[in-house]
């Protein structure tokens, strides 16, 4: 059983006339919904509205096989996020979450529903940025923690949504001092660690507690440090359509290979394992990269290793 943690929302995505998409989204929901494509026993532990939005998120999530049983239920409007592509299909984002759905999780309500066991949690995103559920997910992954499970972090930082950064830096470094392995991007980097080298800057964070770093960046590939080494692997050739969810999907076949291949966080030292995972993971995140918008196939056929 995997634990999927963070903001469910509705992104607005532009299509080729102008005209805006309406298309289920926010990473950890993202990342939920490919491991259940994946085959993977997961739940999501987030708000959702009682809205026509929220109903059509809870539809996503029961077609792509993710237990509702975690759900926690707000009055709040669903959480919106316009996003904007440029000409390499990245995607920038206005968030309209302002006394809306993402952020109404308590501590309390993310505690009752938590499993007994679970094998990992996965955690991240505008749930790490927002009042109440930040603290909320600081608890669950105390709790994680506690009862022996991997926890994975994806911080996805957006600045633009933080009324002041050192009380995020603050909840950054405690969670990062209890994370197994920490997933981010060169664009996480450029914010919290402005003008140093990606890699020398995933060094460094590699140093506060992660046994893993996966650095994504884009049509580059990926780099994992990790058990001793640090490596780079190459993202496979495809056609791009847009890059709105690749990150989840990274995360999510990340997790995928390693919880199938019998793994735990006691493996992560690892090197070959540590490699063959991470290759799994370009792969599935170039599949996220020929569809349109952060939602997985019907049917995936994923490589193999």
């Amino acid at each position: 059983m995997i634990v999927v943690a963070g903001e469910a929302l509705i992104d607005l995505i532009p299509n080729a006339s102008g005209e805006l998409v309406v298309s289920v989204g926010g990473g950890p929901l993202n990342t939920a919904r490919w491991l259940g494509r994946l085959g993977q026993s997961v739940g999501f532990l987030g708000a959702v509205a009682g809205d026509l939005l929220g109903e059509r998120i809870r539809d996503s999530l029961t077609e792509t096989g993710v237990s509702l049983d975690l759900l926690i239920e707000t009055d709040r409007a669903t959480t919106l996020a316009v996003a904007q592509l440029d000409l390499a299909g990245a995607a920038r984002y206005s968030f309209y979450a302002d006394h809306t759905s993402v952020a109404d999780v308590t501590a309390a309500e993310a505690v009752a529903v938590l499993p007994d066991r679970f094998d990992a949690l996965h955690v991240g995103g505008l749930g790490l940025m927002l009042e109440p559920v930040a603290g909320a997910l600081e608890q669950v992954i105390d709790l994680a923690r506690r009862r022996g499970a991997l926890v994975m972090l994806d911080p996805n930082v957006r600045p633009s949504l933080l009324a002041e950064d050192e009380p995020y830096r603050a909840r950054f470094d405690r969670v990062l001092a209890q994370t197994d392995v920490l997933k981010l991007s060169v664009e996480d980097l450029d914010w919290l660690a402005p003008g140093v080298e990606p890699l020398v800057a995933a060094g460094q964070l590699a140093q506060r507690g992660p046994a893993a770093v996966l650095l994504t960046a884009g049509a580059a590939g990926a780099a994992l440090l990790g058990a001793g080494i640090v490596t780079s692997i190459p993202a496979p050739a495809v056609e791009l359509i847009d890059t709105i969810g690749a990150g989840d999907a990274f995360s999510a076949g990340f997790l995928h290979h390693w919880l199938k291949s019998g793994r735990n966080a006691s493996q992560l030292a690892n090197a070959e394992a540590l490699i063959e995972a991470t290759c799994f993971a370009v792969a599935v995140a170039g599949i996220a990269c020929t569809l349109r918008g952060a939602t997985p196939p019907r049917v995936l056929e994923t490589p193999v290793f």
